[in-house]
């Protein structure tokens, strides 16, 4: 219940308490129209207020968002080593064929924030693969994102789509869905720290 709401409803009390001692039951009505014909104006005015509010709240959030997002994959693209030469190793061939998976999954989500939020994980997880192309060996690093790292991405898209057979999945709440899209977002931080701990082991090579 807002603050017009209980204002509204104050009122009200207040003004029918007052036409009992100033003036007659039959200008009771009359009171509690012209309540409603200030009020009830105000409450459309501060809910209107309210949802513009959220909605600039919610675009701002999603700018924001997008911003780190670029900061970070300009942060991860620059520590591939460019000057190592490439190779496909093992490691790399069974990462890209479970990205390459998991691209294919991302399409066949239905909610497109957090399909668009998978697709850029599955970025994220090219320039790590990368990364490991251009380290002279398979490090216990680059052998744990393939087959650790990479599984649990599928893993959790699997997840996602037993819930999407659930009835109460399509009608869940906004609160739900963000929810979902920040759990999928820890993939990227996890994938970043990954792609350190691959060039800390290549170094002691």
């Amino acid at each position: 219940m807002n603050k017009f709401t209980l204002a509204f409803l104050f009122g009200t009390g207040i003004l029918l308490g007052l036409s009992k001692y100033l003036g007659s039951d039959e200008m009771t009505p009359i009171y509690i129209v012209a309540l409603m014909l200030v009020v009830l104006p105000m409450m459309l005015i501060f809910d209107s207020d309210k949802r513009k509010n959220l909605d600039e709240e919610r675009a701002m959030a999603i700018l924001q968002e997008a911003q780190n997002i670029n900061m970070a994959k300009k942060e991860v693209k620059s520590k591939i080593p460019k000057n190592s030469p490439r190779r496909e190793s093992s490691a790399a061939f069974e990462g890209a064929a479970k990205v390459g998976a998991a691209r294919s999954m991302a399409t066949m989500v239905r909610k497109p924030r957090l399909r668009e939020k998978i697709l850029e994980i599955c970025d994220f997880a090219d320039m790590v693969l990368e990364t490991i192309r251009r380290m002279p060996y398979d490090t216990p690093a680059a052998i744990a994102f393939s087959e650790n790292h990479l599984s649990k991405l599928t893993e959790a898209l699997d997840r996602c789509f037993e819930m999407s057979k659930r009835d109460d999945y399509k009608h869940a709440p906004e609160s739900l869905d963000a929810k979902e899209i920040e759990c999928f977002s820890i993939f990227i931080s996890a994938f970043k720290k990954q792609q350190e701990n691959i060039l800390t082991e290549g170094k002691r090579c």
